[in-house]
């Protein structure tokens, strides 16, 4: 494992505490209403509206919403996998998921996720994660356990994250083990990694 310089390090702590504060900054009744055009923009993208296989995260606190989204994919017949801790491997790893109420519950990080942990065996088309500060290429700042990364280091398929318009940062520092996003989804816009 390639470890960060230290300059690096601190330019992600700096990072994440300014956008952790931008996004503590909005009302609950802020997240749920912004939370609705991030939603809409994301149903809008022509990839998202024809998967029929989709990894979402299940939103905690201030993270833009997917509660809504994963009920609403489940209603219509996709299949959707979600997060599950592997106690074996210390890890995340996408489980697929029948029946949102009965089958989530508080996980290791308090964060609802499957009540058993059965590792779905097949990709989903595309992979829709949360995230803590992005830029416009797509660089991703997570809160720097790295589970997404490690879910993501091998997914083929579209990925695409959600954030509010106060995440959003000119340039977000990466290393070859952050994994980029090709879409990021905020309340009014649509970037697309070039």
């Amino acid at each position: 494992m390639t470890t960060a310089p230290l300059e690096l390090l601190r330019a992600k702590r700096f990072l994440r505490a300014k956008s952790q504060a931008a996004r503590a900054m909005l009302s609950p009744a802020e997240v749920e209403a912004r939370s609705r055009q991030v939603a809409a923009r994301l149903l809008g993208l022509p990839s998202v509206a024809q998967a029929r296989t989709i990894f979402c995260y299940v939103s905690h606190h201030s993270e833009v919403a997917t509660h809504a989204l994963i009920r609403g994919w489940l209603a219509e017949g996709r299949r959707v996998q979600v997060p599950g801790f592997d106690p074996q491997q210390g890890l995340y790893r996408p489980v697929w998921l029948q029946d949102f109420e009965r089958d989530l519950a508080p996980g290791k990080l308090g964060i609802l996720e499957p009540r058993t942990f059965a590792p779905a065996g097949a990709p989903a088309q595309i992979a829709i994660v949360p995230g803590v500060a992005f830029d416009a290429q797509g660089h991703r700042l997570g809160h720097g356990k790295g589970y997404y990364d490690e879910m993501l280091r091998t997914f083929a398929g579209l990925k695409i994250a959600l954030a509010f318009d106060c995440q959003m940062q000119p340039s977000v520092p990466a290393t070859e083990r952050d994994v980029p996003m090709d879409v990021v989804v905020t309340e009014t816009t649509v970037y697309r990694r070039s």
